[in-house]
């Protein structure tokens, strides 16, 4: 039979991967405390974006409507 393989096997870290450790590491030391989470501040922003589409979708259909009425206005027979 063959050699037996130990059931204890070390695994190397990839180069990137411990370059990306060592990286974040010394980076959350350095890092300055969060700034505390502003909910209204999101909020306005999701209004102001949900409105912005609003206005859009309202104009597309408007205008389809608009082509729409030309359509039939072109295919009636007077």
């Amino acid at each position: 039979m063959g050699a037996a393989r130990s059931m204890c096997v070390r695994r190397r870290t990839s180069k990137s991967r411990r370059r990306r450790q060592k990286t974040s590491k010394r980076l959350g030391a350095s890092q300055p405390e969060r700034i505390e989470y502003d909910e209204s501040a999101e909020l306005e922003e999701t209004d102001r974006l949900l409105l912005s589409a609003l206005r859009y979708w309202e104009v597309r259909h408007d205008l389809i409507e608009e082509r729409i009425a030309a359509i039939r206005s072109v295919s009636v027979p007077s």
